[in-house]
């Protein structure tokens, strides 16, 4: 029996599959003592930086997917940060951008390298791209040695860029609470106006089309960010959650601080 052809051109292979994404057959994620061996590159130059996006969210307790390891570093070393990453060529290989992208991010136009014999990606970013000041008293250290933004930086941050799907990240996966943000954030004046224009802007300057630019730079309260945001904490447990058990999507009454438990790769 003759099977039928297949035309070449007309196959869709998923962006999730490309070896941009995922690798090469039979290669897996790097080990801890590699993923130090990486970061010792800036370390031993006293560059500071830190984990954000999906690792930074999934140290503060959320279920999102990783996929890049990006580091945030300060403006005034990014250069040199990129140099560093590009002269070990015996370990990192510059590639091309992760054909997963997401309608919010610029991702694609920073530098990404892949470790050299492992599926996994590096992504440098600058600090203005994450409205964040990369310094070492905005960081602390998880149980595993590795950087992430402080957690009142990071939700600071995301209440001030309008990032409202990773401040609701945050606040379900520390469970944090509305009388939390008055102690702890700046919750007096605005969003931050030129940020989210010069933001728009560069999506604009990427040929993204006006009505694909999801960035409203008009200034909002800062309180009412985030109260909107805690508030609505028990609504976002949906149908899935018991609110007996549950006191927010990713935590149940009682559990422990994510950061207290070594886990893998964190």
């Amino acid at each position: 029996m003759d099977h039928p052809k297949v035309n070449a051109e007309k196959l869709f292979i998923s962006p999730a599959l490309d070896p941009l994404a995922v690798g090469e057959i039979n290669e897996g994620l790097q080990p801890h003592e590699e993923v130090s061996k990486m970061l010792s590159i800036l370390t031993d130059t006293g560059i500071q930086f830190c984990f954000v996006q999906e690792q930074a969210l999934i140290y503060y307790g959320t279920t999102r997917v990783p996929r890049d390891l990006v580091l945030c570093i300060p403006d005034e070393q990014f250069q040199r940060a990129v140099k560093l990453f590009s002269s070990n060529s015996h370990i990192l290989q510059p590639c091309g951008p992760s054909p997963l992208r997401s309608p919010n991010l610029l991702n694609h136009k920073y530098p990404r390298f892949k470790a050299i014999g492992w599926a996994s990606f590096w992504l440098l970013v600058p600090g203005n791209y994450c409205h964040l000041t990369v310094k070492a008293e905005n960081i602390e250290w998880s149980l595993g040695g590795l950087p992430y933004p402080k957690l009142s930086v990071y939700v600071q941050s995301a209440i001030d860029s309008k990032s409202l799907l990773d401040l609701e990240e945050l606040i379900d996966g520390m469970d944090l609470s509305e009388e939390w943000g008055h102690r702890t954030l700046d919750l007096e004046g605005h969003t931050d106006t030129q940020w989210l224009e010069d933001r728009a802007q560069a999506f604009r300057d990427d040929g993204v089309d006006e009505m694909f630019i999801f960035v409203d730079p008009t200034p909002v309260s800062r309180r009412e960010i985030w109260l909107d945001a805690v508030r609505n904490k028990q609504r976002r447990l949906g149908w899935k959650y018991s609110p007996d058990i549950y006191a927010s999507r990713y935590r149940k009454y009682g559990s422990r601080d994510p950061r207290s438990v070594r886990r893998p790769g964190l």
